[in-house]
């Protein structure tokens, strides 16, 4: 159970965002969304009350990698949830993603979200070298 837990969904196909926020709801979430881009996500993540993420890769403002890495540097957990491969630099800049590929029940997606909270995994990350900053 998602216990009253904040869930951003981002998902610009409305029947699969509508799909995703029942899932939550059901598991005990809190819905924050949908949104169907990445710069309405943003907006919602600033609001601080942003607990975990669903995150769609392809949005109707463009691909999501500017979303990714704020919940990254938030460490807020997040599943990716995409029908495409994930954008060259956002997979090698961050290898440790967790992607479920599209088709995927949302009950299944949400319970594979609720077993990263409850591990208390924050997206796990490998920067890449220019990111070292020694």
């Amino acid at each position: 159970m998602l216990n009253h837990i904040s869930v951003l969904v981002v998902e610009d196909e409305a029947f699969i965002a509508l799909d995703l926020a029942l899932a939550v709801g059901d598991a005990g979430g809190k819905v924050i969304g949908p949104a169907a881009g990445w710069a309405e996500a943003v907006t919602l993540l600033s609001t601080g009350i942003v607990d975990a993420a669903i995150v769609d890769v392809n949005l109707v403002d463009g691909d999501s990698s500017a979303l990714v890495e704020a919940l990254v540097d938030l460490r807020v957990p997040f599943i990716i949830h995409t029908a495409v491969d994930l954008p060259p630099p956002l997979g090698t800049r961050f290898s440790g993603l967790v992607v479920q590929i599209k088709p995927c029940p949302a009950a299944d997606l949400v319970a594979r979200l609720e077993g990263l909270i409850a591990r208390d995994e924050r997206a796990v990350v490998c920067a890449s070298a220019s990111d070292d900053s020694t």
